[in-house]
């Protein structure tokens, strides 16, 4: 097994290595040099032989650079003759286009399905597709794991009482019951909420309780925070006592920082699924980054080691 980064992925990678070599694996980062040209194109370069190893390649693809950097890096690894490639990529680009909702429109997530498959990819790991089914786009094993674990243990350091798990959609609701199981104490609830385009909101409406209630709102994308602050609004109207949020991708793009900043919500928990959410952490005062390295480091583990990942996946 070998494990490489992506231009972007040093510090989750070596996070990851880290808890690797907790859990008994004698590894170390390896020799992975991208190289680009003046006008941008980029050229991926093997340091050291990959021939019949087990290649893990961390690197989300959250954009058209990244995307392409992994294509060419699996293109290398295979042209090395690497026996396998796994790519462990926390947020998986384009899967919030997992159908086609208007005339003439493309499927992103399959197009880059087919594409990874095409080059040669033999396994993805990743955290918290948008749309569990695009895993049916894959004739590879799809690792999908449950982002929300990352987020239990700094909610209970919080100590907070009269909890209230909160769905900020009806697409959320299954995402937050199963985070509820960590909290067997605490009530849901769930915000019905009508779109007239993306990212714009034509209503919203509460379904449940949540007078004196500390709320935390679940979800797997924070994109231009302006649901989040509409929510949180609409949730201390009801006279809930405090808002809090965690979400597994913190896409944080447009207007974020400023909506965050003068939002109502306490504290918005994201993952280092993306690594311009490092970036942002040092923008919006109510941002904690949380690693999603143990999760990630877990699957590996288990599947260097042909384990089942069934219990990683457990609340």
């Amino acid at each position: 097994m070998k494990i490489f980064s992506g231009s972007n992925y040093q510090k989750l990678t070596s996070e990851i290595i880290t808890e690797l070599q907790f859990f008994g694996h004698q590894i170390e980062i390896g020799k992975l040099k991208i190289e680009k040209f003046s006008d941008g194109e980029i050229l991926p370069l093997f340091l050291e032989s990959v021939r019949d190893c087990e290649v893990f390649f961390i690197n989300s693809t959250d954009s058209s650079e990244s995307i392409m950097e992994t294509i060419l890096v699996i293109d290398a690894a295979k042209r090395a003759g690497c026996k396998s490639f796994t790519l462990v990529a926390p947020f998986q680009g384009y899967s919030r286009q997992d159908k086609t909702d208007h005339l003439r429109s493309s499927i992103g997530s399959k197009a880059l399905a087919v594409t990874l498959q095409a080059v040669g990819l033999s396994r993805l790991i990743t955290i918290d597709l948008h749309a569990s089914s695009i895993q049916g786009f894959y004739e590879i094993p799809v690792i999908h794991l449950n982002g929300t674990k990352i987020f239990i243990d700094p909610i209970r350091s919080m100590n907070l009482d009269n909890l209230c798990i909160v769905a900020p959609d009806q697409g959320a609701v299954k995402r937050a019951s199963e985070f509820c199981k960590a909290f067997p104490e605490a009530t849901f609830a769930m915000i019905n909420k009508k779109r007239i385009k993306p990212n714009e909101i034509h209503s919203m409406e509460l379904v449940g309780e949540v007078t004196g209630k500390n709320v935390i709102i679940v979800d797997d994308i924070t994109d231009t925070g302006k649901t989040l602050s509409k929510a949180a609004d609409l949730l201390l109207e009801y006279n809930a006592q405090s808002v809090y949020s965690v979400a597994t991708h913190g896409v944080l793009s447009g207007s974020a920082v400023d909506i965050l900043n003068n939002s109502k919500i306490t504290k918005v928990l994201v993952s280092d699924s993306l690594s311009s959410t490092q970036i942002k952490d040092n923008l919006i005062s109510n941002l904690e980054v949380v690693s999603s390295a143990k999760l990630l480091a877990k699957s590996i583990s288990a599947i260097s080691e042909r384990k089942s990942i069934n219990e990683i996946n457990l609340i």
